[in-house]
């Protein structure tokens, strides 16, 4: 088990994806197989946690991800009602390994990046602030986890917002560089609408739907929309 461990996270550490499960871990390098990877990212319902979650899906996986939510804000200084976004590399229909990152845009930010392996072994975990906002918007992790346990060979990240109405983006990728996930083609986004009371949902802007929304339409097409931000 440890040598297998060590192999994994060396082909990781390289930049490679490593198929999960075979005899001897091949690496794609890239061209070709890799490009059969798809991503699949997800919002985890947390069922039977104090952070359950009831506008998610209860069967949301990486075969059958919800990628949407509704949240209410945390209460400052807690992450009482953190979004749980896990995600997988998968080709073929086995999952597959390998250097990766959640990138997050609009409101919210990213509260916790787990150490794949709990500082057991070589795999790590980084949680910075890209933009220098004071909010945490990338985590990278060198590997999925790998410590025999729920949630193993899946990616892990916690989301949270204290007051900021509007919508979080997250966007999950292979990231061998380490850099965030524009430059990179295997990725997939989730979003989280965050509001007072968790009911709101918002445009692609991040302006609120519902009301707020009909009225922007009316007024637009009265030549009338430009102030309106409801």
């Amino acid at each position: 088990m440890h040598r297998s461990k060590r192999l994994l996270a060396a082909c990781a550490a390289s930049g490679a994806l490593v198929i999960a499960g075979s005899t001897s871990a091949q690496a794609l390098d890239g061209q070709g197989n890799r490009d059969r990877v798809r991503a699949a990212s997800y919002i985890n319902a947390d069922a039977g946690m104090p952070t359950a979650n009831p506008d998610v899906k209860p069967g949301s996986s990486c075969a059958t991800p919800d990628r949407s939510d509704m949240q209410k804000f945390s209460a400052v200084g807690t992450v009482a009602n953190n979004v749980h976004n896990d995600a997988c590399f998968l080709k073929d229909g086995l999952k597959v390994d390998g250097p990766a990152s959640f990138e997050s845009r609009g409101v919210g930010f990213i509260s916790a990046c787990p150490d794949p392996d709990l500082n057991a072994g070589p795999r790590t975990a980084v949680l910075s602030d890209q933009n220098g906002d004071g909010r945490n918007d990338l985590c990278f992790q060198s590997g999925y986890q790998l410590r025999d346990a729920a949630g193993d060979l899946e990616f892990h990240a916690r989301l949270n917002n204290t007051g900021t109405a509007g919508r979080q983006t997250v966007t999950w990728c292979s990231d061998a560089d380490q850099n965030g996930c524009a430059d990179e083609r295997i990725k997939q986004t989730i979003t989280v609408d965050w509001s007072a009371d968790g009911t709101a949902s918002f445009d692609r802007d991040g302006r609120g739907g519902g009301l707020g929304a009909l009225i922007r339409s009316l007024l637009s097409g009265l030549g009338l929309g430009r102030g309106f931000n409801g």
